[in-house]
């Protein structure tokens, strides 16, 4: 003889777990069956024959259980379906066992305004909780038992969740932490954050504002401060050779015969622009005028 039995499991999540982390876990089918003590392998299947019109387009898997006092495994198939707010299982065991779950995620984080909860099962009045229902079906026999191993596991599926969610949001917490700080001290330096790829540099981790293109220990920038993007191998080489020799000395003044030493001009002055004693200066194409007195030297 067959009997049903309904029950409702409410677990507080830490205020450090985020919706989205919970979801994540909830949406992967694999990782909340490998989740549960009692499961030793399982494995994807097709849409069994006697699968009900709205369960066929589900997701099966078969599961094979290890269950104290019972002597070999249980080998049972399973279909998932994801829920807007988390997920619903539906298990066809041997004996005739039939069990339906629904996991649901609720509740609400610091900030949010408080929901109306319902009463009579022990929901927290603030933060996140996740709720198990399970509607059974089995042999009155062995209801007591199933029962009882069904929450102990589910008990335990649930704490290596919430340790998990607290896990991944600790790497989270921890990566954004970085990255901020790597923006903050490239932005102290004037430069991105992030620096677009190339073939002939591909980026690496640097932190302190440091380019990704460079060669050994030197680091091409222009003179605004902002690497050279995408420069030519041979003037990288060219210019690492040229970083490398001695400045070379002041060049000595130039000399001119016929000019005194104190009139000599800077060295600095291109020879093309030096005027020597009674030098004519350059006449303008089109200026000539025939009627002005011509000089002759």
């Amino acid at each position: 003889m067959s009997k049903r039995t309904i029950f409702t499991t409410v677990t507080s999540l830490p205020p450090s777990v985020t919706r989205d982390t919970v979801m994540e876990t909830l949406r992967n089918h694999v990782e909340m069956i490998d989740l549960n003590p009692l499961v030793i392998e399982r494995h994807p299947i097709k849409p069994p024959k006697e699968a009900s019109a709205e369960e066929y387009h589900c997701v099966w898997y078969e599961i094979t259980d290890k269950v104290a006092y019972i002597p070999g495994n249980v080998v049972f198939k399973a279909c998932f379906h994801d829920l807007p707010l988390g997920l619903q299982t539906h298990i066809y065991a041997p004996a005739g066992l039939d069990i339906k779950g629904k996991w649901t995620l609720g509740g609400s984080l610091p900030g949010e305004p408080r929901q109306p909860q319902e009463l009579g099962v022990g929901m927290p009045k603030e933060g996140l909780w996740l709720r198990e229902d399970v509607d059974m079906r089995c042999n009155f026999l062995v209801t007591g038992f199933v029962k009882k191993s069904t929450v102990k596991a589910h008990g335990q599926l649930v704490d290596r969740l919430v340790e998990k969610a607290q896990l991944r949001e600790r790497d989270s917490y921890n990566a954004r932490l970085v990255n901020q700080q790597r923006h903050i001290s490239s932005s102290s330096y004037g430069v991105p954050s992030q620096w677009p790829e190339s073939p002939e540099h591909p980026p690496s981790d640097m932190v302190g504002g440091t380019s990704p293109y460079q060669s050994d220990s030197m680091s091409f920038r222009s003179p605004m401060g902002s690497p050279l993007m995408d420069a030519d191998p041979a003037f990288n080489q060219a210019y690492r050779q040229s970083l490398a020799q001695p400045l070379a000395e002041k060049p000595a003044p130039l000399r001119i015969s016929g000019i005194p030493e104190g009139r000599a001009p800077p060295y600095e002055q291109h020879p093309s622009k030096l005027k020597l004693p009674n030098e004519k200066p350059p006449v303008e194409l089109g200026s000539y005028n025939p009627k002005a007195p011509v000089e002759l030297e």
